[in-house]
């Protein structure tokens, strides 16, 4: 027994050390990612405000943003046919961050969205390429870290929010802030390239990939001698059953990205409009956020493993319920810095509500057998991507004829959506027979 025991050490603590160094770059892309994200959204109202744009004229413009990462979404697994997750994450990164940082140029309405639409593009390239990266490092690593990974994300748009509000107090440009956001950011994902894990080394005989399957449960006798890189395997587009299964997981994941969205869009304007906080406090709605996020995405890991993923998703969905009820009618009954308080802590139970959300539906979307490697993650990306398309102008259009305290309500919907679907979903991949092939 004691020799049995100390082999699984052995075997454990040789894995870790394997998976240092990718793990390292995951969490610097995810950083980069976060952080280069939470920069611009403090200065949203001030580029709003320079344009001179409407909230419907500003919801629209911004809806450049996921309309761009719809295409991108798509293209990612081309990409990561030819080149390894790692690769495409890194370039798609620093290419995302020297896009970003022109937008403080726009001189019109028309560059502005289509500075958005191109970063939109370059993000979502990044988004599922470091996601598809950190599940090849969970497995190989044999414990859940994506909360983790997520959780860095957070703390870096935290950073990134925090940088931009305080230069929003100061007065910087627009233009000198971003430009120095977007080197940092490109010099982190820079930095991740030498430490990432390289293309799956092989498959077994029996098809799986041998980067997919911790390797203590690989038998010894299946690993072949020579580890060339194969050729994906699984399908491309995804079967009736299956697909269906990843439109119900991104309507999930729709539904956490609906706060995601809000704080990132129009908390700052919120928070402006609604409260006393001047330029200097517009970042701490978008903060509240992601910093409960980050609590809950490092807690997370943890947390799903103990009591599991479904339970943790309709604690969470009812936390965002609590949160966002509290936020809606504390912005007619309460004024002043006592209204500011009340926002701030229903912000901050809704980000920890939704933060096992996206993480949890990526990990299913990416389990759904029968398919190559990345595409469901795909498939999920581009979902999500069209909720992020449609919050904005539909957030603008209800604070255009309804006014900016009624723009809380779409989250309330979502709260109540991931109670309801956390339990059928997010319990799911722990569930799936690894040799079920949905079609």
């Amino acid at each position: 027994m004691a020799s049995t025991t100390g082999t699984r050490e052995g075997r454990g603590s040789a894995r870790a050390g394997a998976v240092r160094g990718p793990i390292a770059a995951t969490a610097l892309l995810f950083a980069a990612n976060g952080a280069i994200f939470g920069a611009i959204v403090p200065r949203l109202p001030d580029l709003k405000d320079a344009l001179d744009l409407g909230p419907a004229a500003f919801g629209l413009a911004m809806a450049c943003y996921p309309a761009g990462a719809l295409v991108g979404g798509l293209l990612t697994p081309a990409f990561m046919r030819r080149r390894s997750d790692g690769t495409v994450a890194v370039a798609a990164m620093v290419v995302a961050s020297a896009i970003a940082a022109l937008v403080g140029f726009s001189p019109v309405v028309a560059v502005f969205a289509g500075l958005l639409l191109l970063f939109g593009l370059c993000d979502a390239i990044t988004d599922v390429a470091m996601n598809a990266h950190g599940i090849r490092v969970q497995l190989r690593h044999g414990r859940s870290v994506i909360n983790r990974f997520h959780a860095v994300w957070s703390l870096g748009a935290a950073l990134g929010a925090a940088g931009g509000s305080v230069a929003a107090g100061a007065g910087t440009p627009v233009v000198g802030q971003m430009i120095v956001a977007g080197a940092v950011c490109a010099l982190a994902a820079l930095a991740a390239f030498p430490l990432r894990l390289g293309p799956a080394v092989a498959e077994d005989e029996v098809g799986r990939d041998l980067d997919r399957v911790p390797a203590d449960r690989v038998p010894a006798d299946r690993v072949p001698a020579s580890v060339a890189a194969p050729s994906p395997t699984g399908r491309r587009v995804p079967g009736r059953r299956a697909l269906l299964l990843l439109l119900a997981l991104g309507l999930l994941a729709c539904c956490a990205t609906i706060v995601e969205d809000f704080a990132q869009t129009w908390s700052a304007l919120y928070l402006r409009e609604t409260t006393i906080a001047g330029a200097g406090l517009s970042g701490l709605g978008f903060i509240a956020v992601q910093g409960a996020q980050l609590v809950g995405r490092f807690t997370g890991d943890r947390l799903v493993e103990g009591v599991g993923a479904a339970r943790v998703g309709r604690m969470g969905g009812m936390c965002v319920v609590a949160g966002i009820g509290s936020v809606f009618s504390a912005s007619f009954l309460l004024d002043g810095p006592v209204l500011l308080a009340v926002l701030l802590a229903g912000f901050v139970l809704a980000g920890w509500g939704i933060a096992t959300v996206i993480p949890g539906a990526m990990v299913g979307a990416d389990s759904v057998p029968g398919l190559a490697p990345g595409a469901g993650l795909a498939v999920l990306n581009w979902v999500l991507r069209l909720g992020f398309l449609a919050s904005p102008p539909m957030v603008g259009l209800i604070a255009e004829h309804a006014g900016l305290r009624w723009t809380v309500v779409p989250m309330l919907v979502g709260g109540v959506l991931i109670a309801a679907l956390a339990g059928p979903l997010l319990g799911r991949a722990g569930r799936t027979d690894p040799g079920e092939d949905v079609t």
